[in-house]
C-alpha cells in the first residue's frame, strides 16, 4: 500500500498508513480453490493494526455449483485485540442455458474481544437472485437479501448502506438488532 502520510477526515495529525495483500489460486476443471490474507498498519496514535484471511473454494458440477468460504478478522490496537470469523456457503443452478438461480447464506460468528465473545455481536444474511446472460460478455441480474443483525449489532450491506450506520442518523435511535432488506437489479458488462 502506497504511503502517502495523510491526515484523516480532517484530522490534525497524519497517518503513516502500511499494508500488503497475498493471495494463492488454484483451478483444475470444476475445482477452485484460493486463499487470501492481507494487512494494514494505520500508522495512528493508538497502534491500529488489522488483517483479514479468507479461504474459499468452489465445484461447479456443470448445471450447478456450490461455494464455501472461511473469513477471520482481527483489529488489534493499544487498546487490545478483537476478532469475528464469517462462513459462508452458496451456490447455482442453471434453469435455462442463458438463466441461473443463485443463493447464498452468511454467518458472521460472535466478535471476540481480548478471547471473550461479546455476545449477540453476529448476523446472518440470505441472498437469492437470478442471472440471465443476453451474450458472452453481459449479464442481467436481479437479487433479494435480507440481512438479520443480532441483538447488539448493526451490520448494514457496506457501499449499497441503507443508513443504519449513519453519522446523520436520528439522535437517540437504536440500530443494534435491526432487519434490513435489499433489492438490487443490474446489468453487467465485461470490456
Amino acid at each position: 500500500v502506497a504511503n502517502e502520510n495523510k491526515a484523516f477526515h480532517g484530522a490534525a495529525t497524519s497517518a503513516n498508513t502500511s499494508g500488503y495483500d497475498l493471495g494463492l489460486k488454484y483451478a483444475n476443471g470444476p475445482l477452485m480453490a484460493a486463499v487470501t490474507y492481507n494487512a494494514v498498519r494505520f500508522g495512528d496514535t493508538d497502534s491500529t493494526k488489522a488483517s483479514d484471511l479468507r479461504v474459499g473454494g468452489v465445484y461447479n458440477f456443470g448445471v450447478a455449483s456450490i461455494r464455501a468460504i472461511f473469513d477471520r478478522v482481527r483489529l488489534d490496537d493499544n487498546f487490545g485485540r478483537a476478532t469475528q470469523n464469517v462462513f459462508g456457503l452458496g451456490g447455482t443452478f442453471n434453469v435455462t442455458p442463458a438463466g441461473k438461480i443463485i443463493g447464498q447464506a452468511y454467518l458472521a460468528r460472535d466478535v471476540k474481544a481480548d478471547g471473550k465473545s461479546a455476545d449477540d455481536t453476529g448476523a446472518k444474511l440470505f441472498v437469492i437472485g437470478y442471472e440471465h446472460s443476453l451474450s458472452k460478455r453481459t449479464i442481467l441480474k436481479a437479487v433479494y437479501s435480507h440481512l438479520n443483525n443480532d441483538k447488539n449489532a448493526s451490520y448494514d450491506y457496506g457501499i449499497s448502506a441503507v443508513g443504519l450506520n449513519s453519522v446523520n442518523g436520528t439522535a437517540g435511535m437504536s440500530t443494534d438488532g435491526a432487519t434490513l432488506q435489499g433489492v438490487q437489479i443490474g446489468v453487467r458488462h465485461s470490456f
